[in-house]
């Protein structure tokens, strides 16, 4: 099986079919799009039977099997307040001695020679490996957690938080308690994480866009004058970083193919960008899918003869240079084996 960008691409053999699955794989009953309902094609798993149980024996069960969970729920407080209760703070209390021994390892001037010697020790007596460039508080973690890699991960990003949020080693077993725990602080920072990533692709596909259009400027055959005023916005913020690439038209639609011109804006680079985001709405998401697109037209503008031979050459001197997006990556997996085959 093949899973790209969420999508399931090829698979095991399905489940069995419905019956208006099988009537409509028939072509009996064609799928209209507009009035799709998943529901209907739900596969039944369990189907309820009937019983010869007579009310009195009725009751009597529901009552056992009533009693038993209220006896069940009574171990299930006492283990949550007991054991897991104690157990979470106690793994609290040992963060926060991890914490406190990795910043005063820190700020000492041999921290280099703390964290070497952290990982020949691994190394030599426990057959662990850590990187040469980690960081005290991420070899103290392992040093102290080796029994499970995953768990160290986890507890060396809370603690970077911690850092992050200057807190005290006093102040830490409270602060994870607040938070909901190890794993909701490091959903917490996985999240905000995944935001910035998501920011910075954003801008990385607005640039690309805004490169197509200005390649399309360029290159256009539809030119005019105009000499009318052009108003500048957010002229405050006039910098090279807000220097805009387009020109925007305002203009009241008469009739047919004439116009009357309302205003020319020189909006500046921040809503520009804006204003490209939408033009540029339905275009692919993937950066790897947009560059491709954009150097598909700098190809093709390459050998338009109508166009400046400059131009040409200098699309032809883009081209060389690699590309700097990747391809997102398939994840191949096994197909299982299903019984009988």
């Amino acid at each position: 099986m093949q899973l790209t960008n969420g999508a399931v691409k090829a698979g095991a053999k399905p489940p069995p079919m419905s019956a208006k699955q099988a009537e409509a794989a028939k072509g009996k009953e064609p799928l209209d799009l507009d009035t799709l309902d998943l529901s209907d094609f739900a596969v039944t798993v369990f189907e309820r039977k009937g019983t010869d149980l007579r009310p009195s024996q009725k009751n009597a069960a529901v009552t056992g099997f009533l009693a038993e969970t209220t006896e069940l729920h009574k171990l299930g407080v006492t283990y949550e307040t007991e054991f897991l209760a104690r157990g979470h703070q106690a793994l609290y209390e040992l963060l926060a001695s991890m914490y406190s021994l990795a910043l005063r390892i820190e700020s000492s001037a041999h921290a280099g020679l703390v964290v070497e010697a952290i990982r020949k020790d691994l190394k030599e007596t426990h057959d662990l490996t850590i990187q040469s460039n980690s960081t005290p508080m991420a070899a103290v973690v392992r040093y102290v957690v080796r029994s499970d890699k995953a768990a160290a991960s986890r507890y060396t990003k809370v603690l970077q938080v911690a850092r992050e949020e200057d807190l005290s080693a006093t102040e830490l077993p409270g602060y994870i308690t607040r938070r909901g725990g190890i794993s909701a602080v490091q959903e917490t920072e996985s999240k905000a994480l995944a935001k910035k990533t998501g920011d910075k692709s954003s801008k990385e596909r607005t640039a690309l866009i805004r490169e197509f259009f200005e390649l399309s400027g360029i290159s256009s055959k539809e030119d005019f004058k105009f000499t009318g005023t052009v108003v500048v916005h957010n002229d405050e913020k006039k910098t090279a970083a807000e220097t805009s690439s387009f020109c925007v038209f305002v203009a009241h639609h008469v009739g047919g193919d004439d116009y009357k011109m309302i205003m020319a804006n020189d909006l500046g680079k921040a809503y520009e960008d804006n204003l490209i985001k939408y033009l540029g709405r339905e275009m692919p998401s993937d950066l790897h899918t947009i560059e491709r697109g954009v150097r598909n037209f700098k190809r093709k503008l390459s050998m338009d003869e109508s166009q400046p031979e400059g131009f040409r050459q200098e699309m032809v001197r883009q081209l060389a240079k690699p590309m700097k997006y990747r391809e997102t990556a398939v994840i191949e997996m096994d197909t299982p084996e299903v019984e009988g085959e």
